[in-house]
């Protein structure tokens, strides 16, 4: 009976431990479990940004496509206007040295001939030449009403290097 009792323990202490072994097996494998499926979560989400962001990427790459070619068909467009600009100006050039036109610049040029005052008239005269450019400007920007002529007026009858002019003279008496 004493065989049979040990027997009978012995069976219970395995049970227990195989009960015990299997609970921790089942705590890991839950733990793994969950890791894992943390892990999956994590790149499904990982893909759905992956996704969106190279679906955004494909989405300009389609629009900065359309918009080069669209800019180098535009400047294939301006270089051959230009080209044709520059034939028209040579041609212009070429009737304009040619014989037939040579004597009409009596004719046809003193009525394009500026009659008023120029700037270079302006800069030439000694007298005031600042304050005659400032007041050539004034009129001109009430001519033509044009308040930046007008503003440069006033800009141009300032003298903005006064203040170095006297820091000049002031150092050439101190020497």
């Amino acid at each position: 009976e004493m065989n049979g009792k040990h027997a009978f323990d012995m069976l219970i202490q395995d049970l227990t431990a195989q009960v015990e072994q299997s609970e921790t097996d089942r705590g890991e494998k839950s733990e793994s479990k969950a890791k894992k499926l943390q892990a999956k979560a994590d790149a499904e989400g990982s893909l759905s940004d992956t996704t969106s962001t190279m679906q955004a990427d494909s989405q300009y790459l389609t629009d900065l496509e359309g918009t080069c070619g669209q800019k180098a068909s535009d400047f294939e467009m301006r270089q051959q206007l230009r080209s044709e600009e520059i034939e028209a100006i040579a041609k212009a050039v070429e009737i304009l040295s040619s014989g037939a036109v040579a004597g009409n610049a009596e004719k046809h040029l003193p009525s394009l001939v500026q009659k008023g005052t120029s700037l270079a008239q302006l800069r030439a005269s000694s007298s005031q030449p600042q304050q005659r450019a400032a007041d050539f400007l004034l009129a001109q920007g009430k001519r033509m009403n044009s308040r930046v002529l007008s503003a440069l007026a006033v800009r141009v009858a300032e003298d903005p290097f006064s203040k170095v002019k006297k820091m000049i003279k002031d150092l050439i008496v101190r020497l």
